[in-house]
């Protein structure tokens, strides 16, 4: 397996902590986002990275390499581009099925429960989905302003990433130019499987997530395996 990371945002509602470093080099309590996301992989084996940056490419590539020395990582500089074009220029050093990771995302997922999952069905791509719970009743809706539907605190399953994706998939991906029309895509012809992930995530995107993450970040160490 080769897990793809991509680390090339510019984290803008962070700054000014990343007028400097990039979104994924920003430290929870002392250690890198992206330092929590390679440790978690290299536990369940997989020692075969390829990291893509864009913005402050230059400050990931100076860490990882002194930080990782012994393990197999390319990194793949797309520059100030979409998702999609970073998986796309990534290609060229994918020989398999392949992981992909979101760079500001830290779990507990399980990653050989998630590749197990996926080989258990025949989907071509497999999302990781986390349970979000809405604290309120939800309601629908129409056109005339009446009330449709009525949820009293609905569980929605939210994507956290963590995508499996066959390597069949690489030349279906190059049709598009937006990974967002990609996914959806996907789910509308039937292609995507979702792995629930019922444990921990932290996605940082904020200064108010970063907060919390520094408060959490223990409950997904402690618990590493996670489901």
């Amino acid at each position: 397996m080769q897990a793809l990371i991509l680390c090339g945002g510019k984290g803008e509602r962070l700054r000014p902590l990343t007028s400097n470093i990039p979104k994924p080099m920003i430290k929870i309590n002392g250690k890198p986002i992206l330092e929590y996301i390679i440790d978690h992989i290299l536990f369940f084996g997989i020692k075969d990275f390829i990291l893509t940056t864009g913005y402050q490419s230059q400050v990931i590539e100076d860490y990882i390499r002194e930080r990782y020395s012994n393990i197999n990582i390319i990194f793949s500089n797309s520059g100030d581009v979409d998702i999609i074009k970073r998986i796309i220029d990534a290609s060229l050093h994918i020989n398999n099925d392949f992981l992909v990771f979101y760079g500001d995302t830290i779990s507990n997922v399980n990653i050989y429960n998630l590749i197990q999952h996926h080989k258990n069905n025949t989907e071509p791509a497999t999302m990781t989905t986390w349970p979000l719970k809405n604290q309120s009743g939800v309601v629908e809706i129409d056109s005339n302003n009446n009330i449709s539907s009525y949820k009293e605190k609905p569980v929605n399953w939210i994507n956290i990433g963590y995508f499996y994706f066959r390597q069949e998939m690489i030349s279906y991906i190059k049709k598009f130019d937006k990974y967002e029309l990609f996914l959806i895509d996907l789910i509308n012809k039937g292609k995507f499987n979702a792995y629930k992930h019922p444990g921990y995530h932290i996605t940082v995107n904020t200064i108010y997530e970063l907060e919390d993450a520094e408060k959490n970040i223990d409950q997904i160490q402690n618990t590493i395996i996670g489901n």
